[in-house]
């Protein structure tokens, strides 16, 4: 019998394999992880062997695994070659381009290698900061800016929604003795003024133990176990559990994720990836 294997399943299986995490790899293919967890196991199901190997604090690679990997990898990449070798165009110029620190890292390397094989004369230039920072500058210093922000904010075009949740290490088991302690990023940060806001709300006390510019800084604290923090869901580092008002603490706000776009007259290239990333990153969009 003749066995076909869907590109967005090795897609799937590379990503996990990379990552160490379904949680992680669904936030970078943009799919829930029931969504991944079900690639995977038809997958599996095709290959005849178990590929990965779950545990509670990451997925390793089974012996049957680390010998299909290469082959996967190099499928996926001779695939994603050949559609942007396709879709070519021939638009140049420079974009500069402004995103929070854990997309930069976790969501969009792999949409912006996309991007830039099939716009070679494009020059990316990249800067992460917090969104507050970046909108200010939006027009000045960069042509686009992928922020976070508040649901409803009615600002830039939405692209995603997150799910904002407390989180500590998955290795404890949260205690609410007050104060709390926690790790945040430096003021003024939108995360943070949301913590703080929702446990003055809630009459907690609280104690910042750790504040840091980086989210990966904050989020390895509060993975060590010592501290509780803010996250998005769908890039929380491994070693993070989420927590919500189900664990005694406070509702946060929702979020969402939206580009924004310089006023004036964007060039092609500006165009380009602005269309790219609105139609990569959407919600509803297939797997890029």
């Amino acid at each position: 019998m003749l066995r076909n294997i869907d590109v967005d399943l090795l897609r799937s299986f590379v990503t996990i394999a990379e990552l160490r995490s379904f949680t992680r790899a669904a936030a970078a293919l943009f799919r829930s992880q029931s969504t991944v967890s079900t690639q995977i196991r038809r997958l599996e199901e095709l290959a005849g062997q178990i590929l990965l190997q779950r545990s509670p604090h990451e997925v390793l690679l089974t012996r049957a695994g680390e010998q299909f990997l290469g082959y996967a990898r190099r499928i996926v990449a001779l695939h994603d070659e050949a559609l942007d070798v396709i879709n070519a165009q021939s638009v140049s110029g420079r974009v500069r381009l402004a995103v929070m620190d854990d997309y930069a890292t976790i969501v969009l390397p792999e949409t912006l290698a996309r991007f830039a094989r099939s716009h070679p004369e494009v020059e990316l230039e990249v800067t992460t900061g917090f969104t507050r920072d970046l909108l200010n500058s939006l027009g000045e210093e960069f042509d686009l800016v992928l922020a976070t922000q508040k649901a409803g904010d009615g600002r830039g075009e939405v692209l995603r929604k997150e799910q904002t949740a407390w989180a500590c290490s998955d290795r404890v088991v949260l205690s609410l003795e007050e104060p709390l302690q926690l790790a945040l990023l430096k003021a003024p940060n939108m995360f943070r003024e949301w913590a703080l806001d929702a446990l003055n709300e809630a009459a907690l006390r609280w104690r910042i133990l750790f504040s840091s510019s980086s989210i990966g800084a904050v989020e390895a604290m509060a993975a060590s176990g010592v501290a509780l923090t803010v996250v998005k869901a769908g890039t929380a580092r491994p070693g993070l559990q989420l927590l919500g008002p189900e664990h005694g603490l406070p509702a946060l706000p929702a979020s969402e994720i939206a580009l924004h776009l310089a006023p004036g007259r964007a060039s092609a290239a500006i165009a380009a990836l602005s269309a790219f990333l609105a139609e990569t990153l959407s919600d509803a969009a297939p797997l890029p």
